[in-house]
């Protein structure tokens, strides 16, 4: 039917809303601006979040799930309204193992017949597939079948670097830079522009990150130049738990559940992830209970510039922390508890600025803190136990119980509003 540059995929959306989507579509690239298309088209296909999370199916390759289980599952009907939608990632689905199994699995096809005999029969109407891998080859018999049967959405970017191609990996960023940005009517300097860039190389995900960054560091300013940048990303270059953590704490579940699989991906261990989601809501339950339980938590206001917090709150988190480390030494005393080094220690988890002198990070956790209420963190807190003891003691698969945990807690009751709300205007 058709073939895109992700930089199209607006258009495409409009288009098919008047002449109808297509029942199969292949997802190729860059993965993070793959991350980005599948996201838009789940969004179009089920507009209301509540039902995306009945009616989509996400399903891995590296999970041990094959193409024969993809396209059963996009196949049967389902019990619940509206679209269904099965997003099948699968990272080898255009190489050579893909389209020949060893006949010692038992199994009697390969994933490229499997795929082209779907394509042939089609899926019930309303029901629909997403193919997504980071190559694709367009001289296979499976690529031309998607191309005539559906869409392919490309979002392949050169990689090398020389000039042309440092000018494409630009313009992709320049994009992603103006979209982030539009929302907070806010604009990047070329000179901050082409500090990200040094710093990060192209990685769509990390300019992004550092960009959000920015825009809370800047508050208020409309321009972003280059000496922000280099006043808040020298200090934070990437840590991959940072940015997990810290989409959970924004509140952004399709970027947690995109750094989920990125980390998992590269060897960290689904208790290693949940043990930084403790951590991080333990920060955020220790900050709010300074702004709601302390007179001194007063002088914090919501969205306050940084500059101001540095001035009038930092003070006052510095003297609580030493309150709150004397109070417990108190208590170790009374109740003559020795470490085991035989040197006492601060109690790091009440501790809110663990280093004063680096006050941006500090200032961050006050800002995600707003996003919830003091209730809504400690229901965190419990589920963070109860998916531990789900890891620890059922035959759940840990990812999953991960993802679970992220979908169920972290996202935000206004924006499933927002969703049921244009659901409603648009019927």
């Amino acid at each position: 039917m058709t073939e895109i540059s992700h930089k199209e995929i607006g258009r495409h959306l409009e288009a098919s809303r008047k002449n109808g989507f297509s029942g199969i579509y292949l997802i190729y690239g860059e993965p993070y601006l793959c991350q980005r298309a599948r996201r838009a088209l789940v969004n179009e296909l089920i507009p209301d979040a509540e039902s995306r999370q009945l009616s989509l199916e996400l399903m891995d390759a590296a999970e041990g799930q094959g193409a024969s289980e993809a396209v059963e599952t996009a196949g049967t009907f389902s019990f619940f309204p509206g679209p269904k939608v099965v997003a099948y990632k699968a990272a080898d689905l255009f190489s050579a193992a893909a389209g020949t199994q060893s006949a010692d699995k038992g199994q009697g096809t390969d994933d490229t017949a499997i795929l082209l005999s779907a394509l042939q029969r089609g899926l019930p109407k309303n029901h629909f597939l997403i193919l997504i891998t980071e190559k694709a080859d367009k001289r296979t018999r499976l690529y031309k079948a998607i191309s005539g049967a559906g869409t392919i959405i490309n979002c392949a970017v050169p990689a090398g670097a020389r000039m042309a191609e440092r000018n494409e990996q630009q313009q992709v960023l320049r994009q992603l830079s103006a979209e982030t940005l539009a929302p907070y009517g806010k604009s990047l300097e070329t000179a901050a522009f082409e500090h990200i860039f040094n710093l990060t190389g192209f990685d769509p995900r990390n300019f992004v990150n550092n960009l959000e960054k920015l825009i809370l560091y800047t508050a208020d300013r409309p321009v972003i130049t280059a000496a922000d940048a280099s006043a808040v990303l020298e200090k934070t270059r990437e840590d991959p738990i940072y940015l997990f953590t810290g989409a959970l704490a924004e509140r952004n579940v399709d970027l947690a559940l995109y750094y989920l699989d990125s980390l998992l991906g590269s060897g960290y261990h689904p208790m290693q992830l949940l043990s930084a989601v403790a951590g991080q809501v333990r920060r955020q339950l220790a900050v709010k209970s300074f702004i709601e339980d302390t007179r001194a938590g007063s002088a914090w206001k919501p969205s306050m510039p940084f500059e101001r917090f540095k001035t009038t709150v930092l003070p006052q988190v510095v003297e609580h922390d030493k309150a709150v480390c004397e109070y417990a030494r108190q208590v170790k005393a009374g109740l003559q508890i020795q470490s085991d080094s035989g040197k006492d220690k601060s109690p790091t988890d009440m501790v809110i600025a663990k280093n004063p002198k680096n006050p941006y990070p500090v200032y961050q956790v006050f800002l995600q803190s707003d996003r919830f209420t003091g209730r809504e963190l400690g229901r965190v807190l419990a589920a963070v136990h109860k998916a531990d003891l789900s890891m620890k003691s059922t035959g759940q698969s840990p990812k999953a119980v991960v993802e679970t945990l992220i979908l169920e807690v972290f996202t935000p009751k206004q924006k499933i509003s927002a969703d049921k709300k244009q659901t409603r205007n648009a019927g």
